[in-house]
């Protein structure tokens, strides 16, 4: 274990690599998480500790698995965290490659315009856990790898296939060729008591307000609509995600 101060050229690097991840590479923040990586034997690069708690027993599975540790004062430490409440426990931990989705079953998400990293990692936990085969992220969705959406995903982004940059015209040829449906979500369209697609199928959903482009609606092969009441005119986009898989899981 190397410890290392406030002026080093690691802690830098570190403050540079949260701002800007690097290929290949995800910050995570949390004991929590860090232990469910571990469990899911997701590798860990590099693991920064508060000062005094590596003698913390619980840490020991911790620094046995990272292939490097780094201990440095908890002010500093914190200074770096990305969280407004940290623990005391950083990570750069390897990305996960995963396989690109076939298309030919299942449900695959498609999100066009979700930048609240927030959004993409709720969307990306309520897939996993409600048994979407992927998630794809189109140009200028948020990264699903930052540490907001890890952190709002609850770590399953190392749990369900994720693709993030992928253009919608790559995405729907990829189902047309297994004679999948392409379905868009919006305001008016089948309602969703009424709902009942065939797999494979690619469900479309927008940003709250602006919804999905132009472009998105033409593609699409029929559109689902979520009823809503008391004037409310829209729903948050996680929440629509979770409320439409729900319904397709039942």
């Amino acid at each position: 274990m190397l410890y290392i101060g406030k002026k080093s050229a690691r802690v830098k690097d570190l403050r540079r690599l949260i701002r800007h991840r690097a290929e290949g590479e995800v910050i995570i923040d949390g004991r929590r998480l860090l232990e469910d990586l571990i469990r899911w034997d997701v590798r860990i690069l590099e693991l920064y500790l508060a000062a005094g708690l590596s003698e913390s027993p619980e840490v020991a599975p911790w620094i046995t698995a990272a292939e490097q540790v780094f201990e440095m004062d908890a002010e500093v430490l914190a200074g770096v965290a990305p969280t407004r409440t940290p623990q005391g426990v950083l990570a750069v931990v390897e990305a996960p490659q995963w396989p690109v989705w076939p298309a030919s079953e299942g449900v695959g998400l498609y999100l066009e315009g979700v930048q609240d990293p927030g959004n993409v990692g709720a969307i990306v936990r309520s897939a996993a856990g409600l048994g979407a085969a992927a998630v794809l992220l189109a140009p200028g969705c948020a990264d699903p790898w930052g540490p907001a959406a890890v952190r709002g995903s609850a770590g399953t982004v190392f749990r369900i296939p994720v693709e993030w940059n992928v253009p919608l015209s790559r995405a729907v040829d990829r189902l047309r060729r297994h004679g999948g449906e392409v379905w868009a979500t919006g305001n008016e369209g089948q309602s969703l008591s009424e709902w009942s697609p065939s797999s494979p199928m690619l469900l479309m959903l927008g940003a709250e307000g602006r919804g999905l482009s132009p472009e998105a609606s033409v593609v699409a092969d029929h559109t689902v609509s979520i009823p809503l009441r008391r004037e409310v005119e829209s729903l948050n986009v996680a929440v629509a995600a979770g409320i439409l898989l729900s319904t397709l899981s039942e």
